[in-house]
């Protein structure tokens, strides 16, 4: 009897895992900062931003427009803008994160 319980649990299918978070529901893409148009490089190049170097950026098609969203780094904190293909600040989307330990 045990062998025909065993059998049963085979053939029942296996349950299908959730979807891996490699996939990004927003539909970015990631880029090379080489990649980034030149009017982004040049806005994160400005005083705003002196002392932070490009982490990871992405991109993504948004009513017609191209957006990008760029991580910064300085040491230990992380920063994430959003532009325009223009190099113009997103309003909002501006976000600190301090992940140094305080």
């Amino acid at each position: 009897m045990c062998s025909a319980v065993m059998l049963a649990f085979a053939q029942e299918p296996a349950a299908t895992p959730a979807p891996a978070q490699e996939q990004k529901s927003t539909d970015m893409e990631a880029v090379a900062a080489s990649e980034l148009p030149a009017a982004v490089t040049a806005a994160l190049q400005g005083q705003d931003y002196s002392g932070w170097t490009v982490g990871n950026a992405y991109k993504k098609e948004k009513d017609g427009k191209t957006i990008y969203k760029v991580e910064l780094k300085n040491g230990a904190e992380t920063k994430t803008v959003k532009m325009d293909a223009d190099g113009n600040m997103l309003k909002g989307k501006d976000k600190d994160k301090d992940k140094s330990v305080q």
